[in-house]
């Protein structure tokens, strides 16, 4: 509250002489008194204090939101992996489970027959069944890690905590692991048994023999690229090892072990080419960052044309799957190209149908055979790859790729959501760059106009991390076995 002395100038302001009444108002032209010099450096000082105050804590807030910002860029990033290798984890533990009951059945059959005839060493058979009993007990563990951390039917469902996507990503991670050796133990006991028991079987024989020359035609395929290397020994090993496969071939009385040695030393040879491919483009994928680029549903003729010329702008290289039902006149060209600047075409399936439906319908030749027939007859390579439509596999379609086509099966372990509703380039973008890691598989789609469009700005953050695109094979350095399933370098579920 103001008092009457408020208004009253103090004695320092008021002219000698002169006496002013309160109730006198002040002359508008009576001059004002000059401040001192002393108040005038004090009044200036007090602004650049406050200035400067200010521009603190603009500085502060600044360095604080950058810091939320941040905050949050990492929160996300870290609930999309979690989500993402959740799904990839939860189905690797689901066909690793298959894949070793299978081969347990298998081996308790194989045993069978080895015990009826007698012509097997006793110990052989024991050490298999003991193989096979101990493949059950970690089954049952691996079952147990699975319930203790997965309680409900969607435990990889999206809008959900991410640390208890977490759990769930290490029960299955656990689950997947415990059962990963006893592929190789199971095959490795059963080896000696069948290659005795099976020797001369008609049936054993047959499916052996098909699966060699059902993978023979990537093989060579293969050999064709790299005739040129400067490693002349791996060009050479593999020449040998694809004619040793055919020699067995057309042998009269090749034995069931001949072939199973052949295929092994063929595949063998395949990797040792491809490694040898990788040194020559300055590849080492186990020593530096890549990630493998794919790109399904194709082809789109004016979307994957501009998705290859970002690949090609950025000297980058990737891995295609067409759908057999999409490739017209328009399109061949467009996939000769791909093939023609080094990007492997794989099969997509003919309808997009995914495997499960397929093997349930009985439509393999159509869906499978005959799309990558028209695939390669398109690209003039053969398929090597098929990516199954909405990531969906069993054992069932694993065995029928692996013996009737001779190819592997290609995941991811990201998914930059191009296909979902209300995706845009923006958000594909902050999705791949969100989840990509060393050795990762990345799905995209060449058919989208927000994909296209997000792939330079994709190419250029993930180059700035240091990140090398790469072929699938390029990523993994070995060729692409029939059956194995590639999620990512560090995750193979093996055949």
């Amino acid at each position: 509250m103001m008092t009457d002395h408020d208004d009253l100038p103090t004695r320092s302001c008021v002219p000698a002489g002169h006496v002013q009444s309160k109730f006198q108002p002040r002359s508008q032209s009576q001059p004002q008194p000059a401040q001192s010099p002393i108040l005038r450096s004090q009044s200036h000082s007090t602004s650049r204090t406050l200035a400067r105050r200010v521009v603190a804590a603009l500085i502060i807030m600044m360095f604080a939101g950058s810091a939320v910002l941040l905050g949050c860029l990492a929160a996300y990033a870290w609930y999309r992996r979690a989500l993402a290798d959740c799904v990839e984890w939860g189905n690797t533990y689901r066909l690793m489970d298959e894949h070793v009951a299978a081969l347990s059945e298998q081996a308790t059959g194989i045993s069978v027959q080895a015990s009826r005839s007698g012509v097997v060493d006793r110990g052989a058979v024991r050490r298999l069944d003991g193989t096979v009993a101990q493949a059950a007990q970690q089954r049952r563990r691996a079952g147990i890690l699975v319930r203790s951390a997965v309680d409900v039917p969607s435990a990889c469902r999206a809008k959900q905590s991410p640390l208890m996507l977490r759990t769930r990503v290490n029960a299955y991670r656990d689950a997947a692991l415990t059962l990963k050796p006893w592929v190789e133990k199971l095959h490795r006991a059963q080896r000696p048994v069948a290659a005795r028991v099976l020797a001369h079987d008609r049936q054993a024989v047959d499916e052996a023999a098909a699966r060699i020359r059902a993978a023979l035609p990537g093989v060579r395929g293969l050999a064709r690229e790299t005739t040129g290397l400067r490693d002349t020994h791996a060009g050479y090993a593999l020449r040998v090892a694809i004619d040793d496969a055919q020699s067995a071939l057309d042998g009269v009385n090749t034995s069931y072990g001949t072939l199973i040695d052949v295929e092994q030393r063929m595949f063998a040879a395949a990797d040792a080419a491809v490694r040898a491919r990788n040194a020559e483009r300055g590849i080492d994928c186990g020593r530096t960052a890549c990630v493998a680029l794919t790109f399904d549903d194709g082809p789109r003729a004016d979307i994957s044309r501009r998705v290859v010329q970002s690949l090609r702008d950025k000297g980058d290289r990737a891995t295609f799957f067409a759908v057999g039902g999409a490739i017209d006149d328009a399109a061949i060209p467009v996939l000769r190209d791909d093939t023609r600047y080094g990007m492997p075409v794989g099969s997509h399936t003919m309808s997009h149908t995914d495997l499960p439906a397929i093997m349930q319908a009985g439509t393999e030749r159509q869906e499978f055979d005959d799309a990558a027939a028209r695939i390669s007859e398109a690209t003039g390579r053969p398929v090597n790859l098929l990516r199954p439509p909405h990531g969906a596999a069993d054992e069932a379609s694993r065995r029928y790729l692996a013996d009737h086509l001779g190819v592997g099966i290609a995941l991811y372990d990201v998914d930059s959501y191009d296909w979902a509703a209300g995706a845009s380039a923006r958000s594909v973008q902050w999705k791949v760059t969100a989840q990509a890691r060393p050795g990762s598989i990345i799905l995209m789609h060449d058919i989208h106009e927000h994909t296209a469009a997000a792939l330079p700005h994709i190419l250029d953050a993930l180059h700035a991390k240091g990140y090398r695109m790469v072929t699938i094979d390029e990523l993994t350095g070995q060729y692409p076995r029939p059956g194995y399933v590639y999620y990512s370098r560090d995750n193979i579920i093996p055949w």
